[in-house]
């Protein structure tokens, strides 16, 4: 892989770009990709590898005994009926952080090892800090992950006790990121949502969602989307695995998200509180590539009230599926909108984040 930019830069090349100066994000998204030189192969899979680090070749590592790994992905996917009609769940919960946001650190923190990269600052919600902070744990690196000071004790805990410096920001997300952002004047950004290598990780989710259905893709995947993270991984991967002619259709890519926190429905970056904290984003910063991925595979955007979300985790949890509230938006909005069968759902969070 050829790494056109992994990392925000200035004008002048000297350090992380100051967003605050560039008006809305989107406008510096075109210099935040990965150019691969290397393209979807069967071939090189490695098959008696375990977990997302089979597709080693078509992740941007230049040497394979720099990555930083708990043998991490293929996470379990389940048939499940809901009221008779059948579901898909991908169980990405089940990560050694808690969430999917695990596919995206161990990349990003492998290709930081393999660049020297010895300390970063990261803001989040909380599961992208806690991600980045279990595999710079496991690297010895040290990590600054920036909060909101309304973020659950459990995520809090979980990044102090992986030793992390936890920095609690009052305000929005995105004051969090802005005084993250300052911070990254200083020492390496890591953010999920700007750095590429971060993405780079989560398309695998779409490479495994290809490789466990043995090719027979779902019709329709939702996400729940905040910054999009997920789903623009997995746009990524399924136009990967379409250019490389494995697979003939991209799944219409749909994201759900709260009624009090929706500015891909509404246009408006209003906000109130919500039980979905970890998609509580009033301005995600790559809402313009959201949005088109989603006009271009036919996907939907939906909302859900704080009582549908509260209802799919009940659901969720009577069936064995101890996953966060945020986990429960994408099953609330095919409550809703009573989506087709076999519709594929991702389970993202662990219970113990909320608690």
């Amino acid at each position: 892989m050829k790494i056109e930019s992994w990392k925000l830069m200035g004008d002048d090349g000297s350090g992380p770009y100051p967003l605050s100066r560039a008006g809305h994000a989107d406008a510096l998204n075109p210099l935040l990709k990965l150019h691969a030189s290397h393209s979807f192969s069967i071939s090189d899979i490695h098959s008696d590898v375990h977990g997302l680090w089979r597709y080693a070749a078509m992740l941007p590592l230049h040497s394979f005994e720099n990555r930083v790994s708990f043998c991490e992905g293929f996470t379990p996917l389940i048939q499940e009926s809901f009221g008779g009609t059948n579901l898909i769940f991908k169980l990405e919960y089940l990560f050694p952080s808690g969430s999917f946001k695990d596919r995206g650190a161990t990349v990003a923190i492998s290709q930081m090892k393999e660049q020297g990269v010895d300390c970063f600052v990261e803001d989040s919600s909380g599961n992208a800090g806690a991600a980045l902070a279990t595999y710079a744990a496991k690297a010895g690196m040290q990590c600054e992950i920036y909060i909101s000071d309304r973020t659950s004790i459990s995520k809090i805990k979980q990044l102090t006790w992986l030793g992390a410096k936890v920095v609690q920001v009052s305000g929005t997300r995105e004051d969090v990121a802005n005084a993250a952002q300052l911070r990254a004047k200083e020492i390496y950004y890591a953010s999920h949502v700007f750095n590429p290598l971060f993405l780079a990780g989560t398309k695998t989710f779409a490479y495994e969602v290809w490789e466990q259905s043995k090719g027979s893709l779902p019709k329709e995947i939702l996400f729940p989307v905040g910054n999009g993270t997920l789903l623009l991984g997995a746009w990524i991967g399924f136009e990967e695995l379409r250019k490389a002619g494995l697979i003939s259709f991209i799944p219409r890519l749909s994201a759900v998200q709260a009624q009090n926190c929706s500015p891909l429905l509404n246009g408006q970056y209003s906000y109130a509180a919500t039980m979905a904290e970890g998609i509580a984003i009033q301005k995600p910063a790559r809402k313009s590539q959201i949005l088109e991925i989603i006009e271009q595979t036919a996907g939907s955007i939906i909302s859900v009230s704080e009582s549908d979300i509260n209802e799919a985790w009940s659901w969720l949890s009577s069936k064995g599926y101890f996953v966060e509230k945020t986990s429960a938006v994408p099953l609330a909005g095919w409550i809703k909108i009573k989506k087709p069968e076999n519709t594929l759902i991702p389970l993202t969070g662990h219970g113990l984040k909320s608690i």
